[in-house]
C-alpha cells in the first residue's frame, strides 16, 4: 500500500495574522499531491489548539472531506482494542487515521478535537490501540499512541505493550519527545520503542528526519509550517509517502510554502542589517517571507523596530536583540504562552518532589487550571473530585 503522512499541521496557528492561512494551504497541497495514496496517517497536532475556534474546525472539515471523495482500495477490516463497527462508513474513501498531539491533549473526561472529528465521521482516532486495513492483496496494521506527558510516555508504552500482528505490515505511530532527536526532561528514549515493527513514525519534532530503529525505517515527518522560528526552521517543509512493499519513504517538499530566513548579527550596525534584508528581498517570493533577525551584543539605546516598518510590505520581520547590559528577547505570543506553561509545570514538579506529594493529583490540578475549571480544582483539593 501507499501511505500519505501529514504531521504537525497546526491548523489555526497565527490566526488573525498574515500567516493564518499557511497551515490550511499546506494541508490542501498535501492532499492535492498525495491522495493517490491508499491511507492517510496524521501523527498528531493537526490543530494548534486543544479547543480550536469554530472557523478552524469548519476549515479542517472542508479539508478532511477530500479523502472521503476519492475512490479508495483500502478498507478497515478489524480493530484491536477498538470497536470499528460504528465507523464502517469511513470506508467510503481513503481512510484517515490520526492520533492527538501535545497541542490537542485535554484532561481526562474532556473530548479532544481529534476525538470530535472521529465522532463526526471524518477519521479514525487511535490511542493505545490499532486498526487493520486491507486492499485485497495486502494487510497493514496501524498501531497508534497519542501524546502523553513525557514523564509517563515510557510507562504508558510499556503498559500498552503493542505487538506486531502476524500477516500484516505493522506501523507504530506516536507523538512524543524522543531522545536523541530532541531534548526535554523525562523524555522517551528511542530504545524504549517496542521492536518487531516494520515502520516507525514519530510526530511532535518539527524538523524532518529519516533514520532507522531495530533495522527498520523510522521517520520524523516534521511540521508542515514553521512555528518555532529557530535556526533549524529554515529547512524545507513537506509531507511523506511510504510504500509498504518496498519499505521506502519519500519526503516531498511543499511547493507553495512561505520561505523562512534566520539571520544573526553581532553589534548594532543597522545599515548592515538593512543591506542583508534588501539582498534577501531581491529574490522572488510567491508569499511574503518570514525573516527572523537575532542581534547579539546590541546597543540598548538603539531601536531596530523601524526595520520592520521599512520592509512591512515585502516581508514579515521578527527581531530579537540581546543587549550588552541585559538580555531582551522578543517572543511571539505563542512562544510566550508555551514557555510560561512549561515553566509552571517544571516548578510544580519540583515542589511535588520536595514535599513528597502525589504527583498525579497535582499535575491534574495544573491541567484543570489550564482549562479554567477552578470549581473542579476546589473539589479535587477538598477530596470530592472524581475523574
Amino acid at each position: 500500500m501507499k501511505i500519505l503522512i501529514i504531521s504537525d499541521a497546526h491548523l489555526g496557528f497565527a490566526q488573525g495574522t498574515e500567516r493564518e492561512n499557511d497551515s490550511f494551504e499546506s494541508v490542501e497541497e498535501s492532499f492535492q499531491r498525495g491522495l493517490d495514496a491508499d491511507v492517510v496517517l496524521i501523527p498528531g497536532d493537526l490543530f494548534d489548539s486543544k479547543v480550536p475556534k469554530t472557523e478552524t474546525l469548519v476549515r479542517a472539515m472542508q479539508l478532511l472531506i477530500k479523502p472521503m471523495l476519492v475512490e479508495g482500495k483500502a478498507k478497515i477490516i478489524e480493530g484491536i482494542n477498538k470497536d470499528i463497527k460504528k465507523y464502517l462508513f469511513l470506508n467510503s474513501g481513503v481512510p484517515v487515521i490520526a492520533i492527538h498531539g501535545t497541542h490537542e491533549r485535554r484532561i481526562k473526561g474532556l473530548l479532544n478535537p481529534i476525538e470530535a472529528l472521529e465522532k463526526a465521521g471524518f477519521l479514525v482516532y487511535l490511542h493505545c490501540n490499532a486498526v487493520i486495513l486491507s486492499d485485497g492483496n495486502e494487510k497493514v496494521c496501524v498501531h497508534g499512541m497519542s501524546t502523553v506527558p513525557d514523564q509517563y510516555a515510557g510507562s504508558v508504552l510499556k503498559e500498552w505493550n503493542p505487538k506486531p500482528i502476524e500477516g500484516c505490515y505493522n506501523i507504530l505511530m506516536i507523538h512524543q519527545s524522543v531522545s536523541p532527536f530532541m531534548y526535554a526532561e523525562h523524555m522517551l528514549d528511542v530504545n524504549e520503542l517496542p521492536k518487531g515493527f516494520d515502520f516507525y513514525i514519530c510526530g511532535h519534532i518539527h524538523e524532518a528526519k529519516q533514520t532507522s530503529y531495530d533495522g527498520k525505517p523510522l521517520i520524523i515527518p516534521g511540521s508542515l509550517i514553521p512555528t518555532q522560528l529557530t535556526k533549524e526552521s529554515i529547512n524545507p517543509k513537506g509531507f511523506w509517502k511510504i510504500d509498504t512493499k518496498t519499505g521506502e519513504a519519500e519526503f516531498i517538499e511543499l511547493k507553495k510554502q512561505r520561505k523562512f530566513y534566520y539571520e544573526e548579527f553581532t553589534g548594532s550596525d543597522k545599515e548592515k542589517i538593512k543591506e542583508r534584508l534588501k539582498e534577501i528581498l531581491s529574490k522572488n517570493h510567491e508569499k511574503k517571507p518570514v525573516i527572523r533577525i537575532k542581534i547579539k551584543n546590541a546597543d540598548p539605546h538603539i531601536s531596530f523596530q523601524d526595520l520592520k516598518t521599512i520592509f512591512e510590505n515585502k516581508a514579515i520581520i521578527i527581531i530579537s536583540a540581546e543587549f550588552k547590559e541585559e538580555i531582551y528577547r522578543a517572543k511571539t505570543m505563542e512562544e510566550q504562552k508555551f514557555s510560561v506553561q512549561e515553566a509552571g509545570e517544571k516548578i510544580l514538579r519540583e515542589e511535588i518532589q520536595k514535599h513528597a506529594l502525589d504527583q498525579k493529583i497535582f499535575e491534574r490540578v495544573f491541567e484543570l487550571l489550564l482549562e479554567n475549571r477552578q470549581e473542579k480544582v476546589l473539589k479535587l483539593v477538598e477530596g470530592d473530585g472524581n475523574d
